[in-house]
């Protein structure tokens, strides 16, 4: 992590760190799931415990290594069998035009498919029968990954800790609720390979409103409040390796947050050019419907937005929050009259409201670590609506929480 030392941080800094201290992480229990068969690079199911099978990484079960490792993280409970099935399709789809592209680039594409309580013979259930829908030409070797959750990060971070030393140049992750548009992954690995694989490329996200009121309600604040130089989001992201380590710290709320910090450069030009957006590289995605999940998400959103600010130094959090998170809203940042003084009033209040709920979860957290009860956890929520572009609605009974 690019210096999240108390030598470069302000005072309030330090104090706002202390009251945010989650528990230590620890081993996530997992079963590695390949192809069986001749000519096959992964056999068999793999335990981390050693229970069945060999230890990952070994002849017995030899893990893919070199080019590109893409992750589709998502959980049993998320959707039906069938709604993953086509979720799986989709992303295929999307990497034979990236084959197409760049013929002899090695691809791993590793499923991590999380399981709540009862739900694990599930997960391999539908993780064995995975490999047989991968087309025979499509060159890319397929892992799946049962792991208990929730926590989309679990499942981020162990693996990267499994493919530690395979040698990957850069990760390649997608949301499993979005629609990929034809050319997008293409195009991603295309400019990523372009720059040298360093820092990050991201795809342009369309968020497409349900029929509540709040979601359409979040679509036109949304409008109002798009900083001028979007950052990649983690619906759709390509970031090198060596951005992500062997894990993203647990201190971290999300990822595309973590990644956004760790490459902010304070001291250049342009603060913000290793991250870049796509404008031809589109997904598209349904917003969250329910007033209580809408919340829950941006509550959390904040918290990370305010622990990522406490913990890195002053210059990269300063930059963030006045050419990112908070611009717009003079006199802290300068001022947008891009689209007219109307809307430029309009950013303003927004960012107001958003500026003063920021101040009051940063001044909670600094008495929380002041009187010894720092806070360990933030809910993201149920999320119980799931609905995707590409697979519809869920059938009937499902339920979310990741």
């Amino acid at each position: 992590m690019r210096g999240a030392t108390g030598d470069r941080r302000m005072w309030w800094q330090r104090a706002v760190a202390r009251g945010f201290a989650p528990p230590p992480a620890r081993p996530t229990p997992y079963v590695l799931v390949g192809r069986d068969g001749p000519g096959s690079d992964v056999r068999g199911e793999v335990r981390a415990d050693g229970v069945r099978g060999a230890r990952p990484g070994t002849a017995a079960f030899p893990l893919p290594s070199g080019g590109l490792g893409v992750l589709l993280p998502t959980y049993v409970g998320r959707c039906d069998a069938a709604a993953h099935e086509r979720t799986f399709r989709h992303v295929l789809d999307a990497l034979a035009e990236v084959r197409r592209a760049h013929p002899s680039l090695p691809l791993s594409l590793w499923v991590g498919l999380q399981y709540g309580p009862g739900e694990d013979e599930e997960a391999l259930r539908r993780l064995r029968g995975l490999p047989g829908l991968v087309p025979e030409g499509l060159g890319l070797t397929l892992v799946g990954l049962a792991l208990p959750g929730p926590g989309k990060l679990r499942t981020v971070s162990t693996v990267l800790r499994l493919s530690a030393g395979l040698g990957y140049s850069g990760w390649l992750w997608t949301d499993d609720d979005i629609e990929i548009a034809p050319g997008c992954l293409a195009l991603l690995v295309s400019r990523f390979l372009e720059r040298g694989a360093r820092g990050a490329v991201g795809a342009h996200s369309v968020a497409l409103p349900r029929e509540t009121a709040t979601s359409q309600a979040m679509d036109r604040v949304s409008g109002v409040t798009a900083p001028p130089k979007p950052c990649p989001a983690a619906a759709c992201l390509l970031v090198a390796t060596d951005v992500l380590g062997t894990g993203i710290p647990v201190r971290r709320l999300t990822d595309d947050g973590y990644v956004v910090f760790e490459l902010l450069d304070a001291e250049a030009p342009d603060p913000l050019h290793d991250l870049e957006v796509l404008p031809e590289a589109r997904i598209s995605f349904y917003r969250v419907s329910r007033t209580h999940d809408t919340f829950q998400r941006l509550r959390r959103s904040l918290y990370s937005h305010v622990t990522c600010v406490a913990d890195y130094p002053w210059p990269t959090a300063r930059v963030y929050l006045t050419r990112v998170l908070f611009h717009g809203l003079w006199p802290l940042a300068a001022w947008d009259g891009s689209r007219g003084p109307v809307r430029g009033a309009q950013r303003w209040l927004v960012k107001g409201v958003h500026f003063a709920w920021f101040c009051g979860v940063a001044g909670s957290l600094a008495v929380r670590g002041a009187t010894g009860r720092p806070r360990r956890q933030v809910a993201w929520g149920d999320e119980g609506d799931y609905r995707s572009p590409t697979v519809g609605e869920p059938a009937a009974g499902t339920t979310a929480g990741h």
